[in-house]
């Protein structure tokens, strides 16, 4: 039996460590998620919150056009063209 408890000491000495890190790497991750957005290098758009972090889902919009727009130019007066701009 003290075999057996040794493990589950060493277990939980361990596995608190590694039960935090998961949590900071996500949390890490969504703000530089969020800072891409903020700088327009995405496909999301920030509807609300505060801009360099995450905040939640709520916060964002998914762009199905990825910022892409048809836009019209002039060429000369009586010519124009059509060119697919990004945002």
């Amino acid at each position: 039996m003290p075999v057996i408890e040794f493990v589950g000491w060493v277990a939980l000495a361990f596995g608190s460590n590694m039960a935090l890190k998961p949590g900071h790497m996500l949390e890490d991750f969504n703000n530089y998620w969020a800072m891409e957005v903020d700088r327009g290098d995405s496909c999301w758009t920030r509807v609300s919150g505060i801009e360099g972090s995450y905040g939640s889902p709520e916060d964002f919009t998914l762009d199905l056009a990825c910022n892409y727009r048809l836009v019209k130019e002039t060429v000369t007066k009586d010519v124009s063209t059509w060119k697919i701009k990004r945002r």
